[in-house]
């Protein structure tokens, strides 16, 4: 897979849509609307610089995010704050599929990082990864 040279809002999205189709088409799934929820995910053996503080702190703070549904418009803002830097790797899992509303999980690496660093290139939809949900 080719190596991601750039990122901003218009790529981040297509490849967070492509993730999220991935899961439509494995799990045969039929929904007319989604929901997002964003957790960040802290790595404890690693060190943040000033940006990715700032995610920490403040974008990804637990008032920002925690208990509240994102669109896929709102996700995109959020994460892409500080574009072309994103997070490092975002895992993406279905949670549930109620009513024809889609509720899927984003795993949010802390450390923002330029397009060439992010982690999934392999996936064709860096840096997003589709995981088997937890539920």
């Amino acid at each position: 897979m080719e190596r991601i040279t750039q990122m901003d809002k218009v790529i981040f999205r297509a490849h967070l849509i492509q993730a999220i189709e991935e899961i439509r088409e494995r799990d045969q799934l039929e929904y007319e609307e989604m929901g997002l929820l964003i957790e960040p995910a802290p790595e404890l053996d690693k060190s943040l610089n000033g940006a990715d503080e700032m995610m920490r702190l403040v974008v990804l703070a637990p008032q920002n995010v925690e208990h509240r549904q994102f669109t896929v418009d709102e996700a995109v803002d959020l994460l892409c704050w500080h574009a072309p830097l994103v997070p490092l790797w975002i895992d993406v899992s279905l949670v549930e599929v109620e009513q024809k509303r889609a509720i899927f999980r984003l795993v949010c690496s802390l450390r923002l990082r330029k397009p060439t660093q992010l982690l999934h290139a392999e996936t064709g939809h860096a840096p997003f990864r589709v995981v088997v949900s937890d539920k």
